[in-house]
C-alpha cells in the first residue's frame, strides 16, 4: 500500500483548543448526564441520582462543581430541612445547541436510552430533528468544510493537560455484550481522553503514534480508547501496511456525525470562556469563506432552537 504523508499537527493545537478548554469545565460523563437531565426537568438530588445512577458522593461533587463554574444554580424548594432544586444559569442554558445535537446523534446512531423519543418545535408545530449549520450561509456543518488555524494569541493560550481518569465501563461492556448501538455521545464526550482521541481524528490524524504524540496520551490508555471507538463503530480500523501489518483509525460516518456537537461546544467556549480576540483556534467555513459561527435550527422551519420553544415526547 502506498505510504501516506505524515500529518503535522502541533499538540498544543488540540490541547489548547476551545473544545479542550470547555471539556475541562464540563467534560465529565456525570456532569454531562446532569446537564442533560436538568434540561429534561429533573432538578431534585434524589431524582437525578436515580436517573443517572451515580453514587451520592459523586453526584454531590459534580453538582457542586457545576454550581461553582456557573452552569447551575441552587434554588430552595423546601425549608425544613432545606432542600434545593438545581437549575440552569444563562451560561448553562447556552449549552442547549450541544445538548440537542447530542440527542440527534443518539437518536440516529444509538438506542437513545433515557432520552425523549421525539422533539417538537412549538414555533412551527412540527416534529423535528435539530441541525447545526453556519449562521452566514446556512449550510449544514461538515468536518471537511472547516479549515482551522492558530489564533494570534495561540502561544499564550492555556494548554489543557488532561489528568488520567479510569474510564467507567458501562454495564454492557462489563458483561461483554457491547455492540455498535451501545456507545452513546456521552461515552465519546464524557471522557477527556476519548474526546481528545476524537479531536485528533477531526484534525486528520489516523495512526496510533501520530495520535499519541499529538495529545500526549500513554499507549495503554490510547489502546483502550481506540478499542472502545472501534467497537462502537465510531472509528474504522483499516490496514495501511502489510509487513508488518499496521492499521489506521479512520472516522466512520458515525464518527463524523459527532462533529456537530463538538463544534457547538467550540462555539459555546468562544462565548463564555475565551476573551474576544484571544481565540486559540480559528475556524473558517470554506463554503462561504467566513469565520465559522454555528446555530442549531429546526429541520422543518429552519428557525433557531431555544429551550422554551421545544417540547419532547416519550411516546
Amino acid at each position: 500500500m502506498k505510504a501516506q504523508a505524515k500529518p503535522q499537527v502541533d499538540s498544543s493545537l488540540i490541547l489548547s483548543s476551545q473544545v479542550a478548554q470547555a471539556l475541562a469545565v464540563i467534560g465529565d460523563r456525570w456532569a454531562l448526564l446532569i446537564i442533560r437531565d436538568v434540561y429534561l426537568g429533573v432538578r431534585h438530588f434524589e431524582d437525578l441520582r436515580k436517573r443517572i445512577g451515580a453514587a451520592r458522593g459523586t453526584l454531590a461533587s459534580r453538582l457542586k462543581s457545576l454550581v461553582k463554574r456557573g452552569i447551575l444554580y441552587k434554588e430552595p424548594y423546601q425549608d425544613s430541612p432545606v432542600r434545593y432544586d438545581y437549575r440552569l444559569t444563562e451560561k448553562g442554558l447556552d449549552l442547549y445547541p450541544m445538548v440537542v445535537m447530542i440527542w440527534a446523534w443518539d437518536h440516529h446512531w444509538g438506542k437513545h436510552v433515557d432520552l425523549p423519543r421525539s422533539l417538537f418545535h412549538k414555533t412551527c408545530g412540527s416534529e423535528m430533528v435539530p441541525i447545526y449549520r453556519c449562521q452566514f450561509c446556512k449550510e449544514k456543518v461538515r468536518p471537511q468544510d472547516i479549515r482551522f488555524s492558530p489564533g494570534d494569541d495561540f502561544d499564550k493560550a492555556k494548554k489543557v493537560s488532561p489528568r488520567f481518569q479510569r474510564r467507567s465501563k458501562s454495564k454492557r461492556e462489563k458483561e461483554g455484550d457491547f455492540g455498535k448501538n451501545d456507545v452513546s455521545a456521552v461515552d465519546c464526550m464524557g471522557d477527556r481522553w476519548t474526546s481528545l482521541v476524537l479531536a485528533a481524528g477531526f484534525f486528520g490524524l489516523k495512526r496510533f503514534d501520530d495520535i499519541a504524540s499529538a495529545i500526549g496520551i500513554a499507549t495503554n490508555i490510547l489502546a483502550d480508547r481506540l478499542s472502545l471507538l472501534v467497537q462502537g463503530g465510531v472509528l474504522d480500523r483499516v490496514p495501511y501496511r502489510d509487513r508488518p501489518v499496521r492499521h489506521e483509525y479512520r472516522l466512520s460516518q458515525k464518527g463524523r456525525d459527532l462533529y456537530s456537537q463538538t463544534i457547538a461546544l467550540h462555539d459555546w467556549a468562544n462565548r463564555w470562556l475565551i476573551a474576544p480576540g484571544k481565540e486559540p483556534l480559528l475556524l473558517q467555513h470554506l463554503p462561504c469563506g467566513k469565520p465559522f459561527q454555528g446555530e442549531a435550527v429546526c429541520s422543518e422551519c429552519e428557525q433557531v432552537l431555544y429551550p422554551k420553544d421545544v417540547r419532547y415526547s416519550e411516546n
